[in-house]
């Protein structure tokens, strides 16, 4: 036989193998709907939720001067369209604890001496440096259009920063510490979302099914070794801030270590889930990332919850890794208890009740249907 009819025959396997793969995929309805859901989904998240591009900004207002160009700075600031004004403090005590409290992202304070000093005070939350600087830019181009437009030059109004909770304003602040949930639902969902359909491929699964543990016992131990897995490595990056990057670190490490494993625990019924419903490996991995990438746009790591959209922060309601940022930056940065952030950690304790409700009500569905095959 000829080499270039070698050739072909080799080529007419290989198409057949091509139309092979395609009729799978393209026959079985999870993979059409993982073929065309997550490409919009993520695009519409990416789109609207990663993005540096403001488009709300909360602030606070203390105005002591009411002066005629404090009132001109004021109106050119609601004029951007960007910023939504959340509170007209009345005093300085007032306007420091919108900021404490995440109510806004900026605060503008004109001093009694505005209108002879021409200084004005802008303070921002450097919980989430990026987003603070990006703010701080468009008020520094108001002040500057303000200047240009009376004249005055470099020698008019001048602004004076100042970064709460991160005087730096240093960007390592921001991302490094809420790494150590974001590495934590990461661990969690890969670990526990692979266990079952990982067993159920390679037929281990066969075996745990004759033990005498039930389908509760097997969904908990199943959980403990992602858990711990993930409070070591949330450990590590936690040491590597502290003692590489020397982030300030306020808090008590043992209540910081105690949320984390609550957080832990609370998300680890999704990833179970996930494993319960998913009938092989390939499944499993597709879902954990459809889920895991929303979480981590929607949590506020990279850009403030509010700062996007009215509807996407709703949707961030429902997100647990939203709330767990939130009270991790508070117990790091603010040397915050546990009872601290109580009001943060009800609802991801709530949500990871009704996932390990879902996944022992799947687990054993699945049990049962397997037995019954």
């Amino acid at each position: 036989m000829m080499l270039w009819q070698r050739f072909l025959m080799s080529l007419n396997r290989i198409y057949a193998i091509v139309l092979k793969e395609l009729a799978v995929i393209l026959g079985d309805k999870g993979s059409r709907v993982v073929l065309i859901v997550p490409v919009f989904a993520q695009a519409i998240l990416f789109g609207y939720g990663a993005t540096f591009n403001l488009e709300r900004v909360p602030w606070t207002l203390l105005d002591e001067s009411h002066s005629s160009v404090s009132a001109e700075v004021i109106r050119r600031v609601e004029g951007t369209g960007v910023f939504d004004l959340q509170r007209n403090a009345v005093s300085l005590a007032d306007f420091e604890q919108s900021i404490d409290k995440a109510e806004s992202l900026v605060g503008v304070y004109f001093p009694n001496d505005f209108a002879r000093s021409g200084v004005m005070m802008v303070v921002t939350d450097a919980r989430n440096s990026t987003t603070a600087g990006i703010a701080l830019g468009y008020l520094y181009s108001i002040v500057k259009n303000v200047n240009d437009a009376h004249g005055m030059g470099e020698g008019g109004l001048e602004l004076r920063e100042r970064y709460r909770w991160n005087e730096n304003g240093i960007t390592r602040y921001t991302i490094v510490p809420p790494l150590i949930l974001a590495l934590a639902t990461i661990q969690v969902l890969l670990l526990a979302g692979l266990s079952v359909s990982r067993e159920r491929e390679d037929g281990s699964f066969d075996m745990m099914l004759m033990t005498p543990a039930d389908s509760v016992e097997i969904l908990i131990g199943k959980s403990i070794i992602p858990t711990l897995i993930a409070c070591v490595q949330a450990f590590m990056i936690f040491a590597i801030g502290f003692w590489w990057f020397e982030l300030p670190f306020i808090g008590s490490f043992i209540e910081l270590g105690l949320f984390v494993l609550g957080y832990s625990v609370s998300i680890v019924g999704l990833g179970l889930a996930v494993s319960a419903m998913a009938n092989n490996i390939q499944q499993s991995i597709v879902a954990i990332i459809f889920m895991m990438l929303p979480m981590v746009i929607l949590s506020g790591l990279m850009t403030s919850v509010r700062a996007m959209p009215d509807w996407m922060q709703t949707l961030t309601i429902l997100n647990p890794m939203r709330y767990s940022i939130q009270a991790l930056r508070a117990i790091y940065f603010e040397g915050a208890s546990l009872i601290d952030v109580l009001p943060l950690a009800w609802p991801v304790a709530f949500m990871g009740v009704i996932s390990m409700c879902l996944a022992s009500y799947l687990f054993r569905h699945k049990i049962v249907n397997y037995f019954c095959v």
